[in-house]
């Protein structure tokens, strides 16, 4: 791999950042990021640089990655069916019953997220809530943020989703490696509570949701929500753009046409999950760790949407050819989505290519001594991550690195494991780059721009919480008592930053 660029190498991902923030336009970004980044790793021709962008970059993305590419545009399909037979009004119109106020929305959306564990919510879990918040005027950028911290990071604690199998395929190799006798599962396990980012970014979300703890952006996101009741400012434009639905005066509306599409979505989800993880022979968990959980999705998408159409069709709301024709121009609305994410990966190739990772990965080799290995550890993933847009890329290339000092320094090995593991996951839910990010603005129907600049200030103070305990439990050896440090400086600063935010902007958020 070419490490020639030395800083150069963080051009492209700062201008893909930089430019996002500036310009507010995600796609023009990227492809700007991509072109330069291209141009550099081709002689600096920008002529050839532009050419190779496709041949090099965005075809080659396409190989690993068209399966999300077509569960995010049957997504599209499935949430047009939901929204021309009413199935979301209906399923809103009936919770807002219970669910009246903005804290039991925000609340509720955070617990529905363990629903779907073994997956990443964001597409899933802000289809099926959005009618709802939107009821009780909840900011788009609050929910995107809610989808974005329940997304990777229970994922990332949960053993039956593709990252629990994925973490301890990674610890299994470190063990062979180091000869160090252990199962990669136990390490597994110890780990968890000391993922202080993934756990304390879940922790605040419930805690920002219970209390109001608004502060930022994100505080005039959701007082002009409350007071007006628009969702999003004047002027700004949602990642996908909404459409109206407006049904028959004389159609008569159930819950049969919330009830039915999701039965046929979750029936469809599970029956391939347990299909093509062999539940017969695996048993349940390894079922789950062995199944298509992409594959899964998808069928379950295409299942909703089909359950939708023959409640559209049994009552007369529109033919079967109407049917189809809807779930076509709702995976057509979602069109500027893939071509997100393809610029993402795209530059996700070029900053691996330009050995982006490496070069910051040195500077970490140059500074680490033993006390401080956790928290560096945790520090330059996170910008990796955050550079990359990729978790699971971070954690592939810094496990190999901080496992053996672990074992070299006598460092608790769950307590660096879980430092590479929420490093990757802070970057990850932070960078505008990242595929859970872009996906949280989908499920959410929120602005990208807007979902990045209002969830940063969250994701920062809680990387900071966890960057001092990581260093506290380093320095000291008291790994148990730094989820107490994490806990009390993020529960500081989270009052802190709200109380300081209200004497700006003396109007309450109710």
């Amino acid at each position: 791999m070419d490490t020639t660029y030395g800083v150069l190498c963080l051009i492209p991902p700062i201008v893909a950042i930089g430019l996002a923030l500036w310009t507010k336009q995600t796609i023009f970004s990227l492809f700007i990021a991509v072109w330069l980044g291209s141009t550099m790793m081709n002689g600096f021709n920008p002529l050839v640089g532009f050419v190779k962008i496709i041949s090099d970059y965005m075809i080659p993305s396409l190989s690993g990655n068209a399966s999300l590419i077509i569960l995010v545009t049957l997504s599209g399909g499935m949430i047009a069916m939901l929204r021309t037979t009413g199935a979301a009004e209906a399923f809103a119109t009936r919770v807002t019953k219970v669910i009246n106020t903005a804290k039991k929305g925000q609340i509720v959306t955070c617990l529905s997220a363990f629903i779907f564990s073994y997956t990443e919510p964001c597409l899933m879990l802000g289809t099926i809530m959005r009618p709802v918040t939107d009821m009780v005027r909840i900011s788009r950028a609050k929910l995107a943020y809610i989808l974005d911290s329940m997304g990777c990071n229970l994922a990332a604690l949960s053993p039956i989703s593709s990252y629990g199998p994925f973490i301890t395929g990674l610890i299994a190799a470190e063990l062979l490696a180091s000869g160090v006798e252990g199962n990669e599962w136990g390490i597994w396990l110890n780990m968890l509570p000391f993922n202080l980012y993934g756990v304390f970014a879940m922790i605040s979300v419930l805690i920002v949701a219970a209390f109001g703890l608004n502060f930022g952006p994100m505080y005039k996101e959701e007082k002009r929500a409350r007071e007006t009741g628009k969702l999003l400012d004047d002027g700004v434009q949602p990642l996908v753009p909404e459409v109206k639905n407006e049904l028959p005066a004389d159609y008569k509306l159930t819950m049969w046409n919330f009830i039915i599409p999701i039965v046929c979505l979750f029936g469809s989800l599970f029956a391939t999950i347990f299909w093509s993880g062999d539940l017969v022979n695996n048993g349940l968990v390894g079922c789950f760790r062995s199944a298509n959980i992409t594959l899964a999705i998808c069928i379950a998408f295409m299942g909703g949407a089909l359950g939708a159409g023959i409640m559209g069709v049994s009552t007369k709301l529109f033919s079967v050819t109407k049917a189809f024709d809807t779930f076509v121009n709702g995976m057509a609305e979602l069109i500027s989505v893939p071509f997100i994410l393809v610029c993402a990966w795209s530059l996700g190739s070029i900053v691996k290519g330009m050995g982006t990772s490496e070069f910051l990965i040195h500077i970490v080799e140059q500074y680490l001594t033993p006390g401080m290995v956790p928290a560096l550890v945790f520090l330059f993933g996170a910008l990796i991550s955050f550079s990359t847009g990729s978790s699971w890329g971070v954690w592939s290339i810094m496990m190999p690195i901080a496992f053996p000092m672990a074992v070299a320094f006598d460092i608790s090995i769950p307590f660096v494991v879980g430092a590479v593991i929420g490093g990757g996951l802070f970057g990850d839910q932070c960078s505008p780059i990242s595929n859970t990010t872009v996906l949280s603005s989908t499920g959410a129907s929120c602005n990208h721009i807007v979902h990045v600049m209002t969830q940063i200030p969250y994701g920062i103070t809680v990387g900071i919480s966890a960057f001092v305990g990581f260093l506290f439990g380093g320095l000291t050896g008291q790994y148990v008592l730094s989820i107490a440090v994490t806990a009390a400086i993020l529960t500081v600063s989270l009052i802190t930053l709200t109380q300081l935010t209200k004497r700006r902007y003396p109007e309450k958020v109710h």
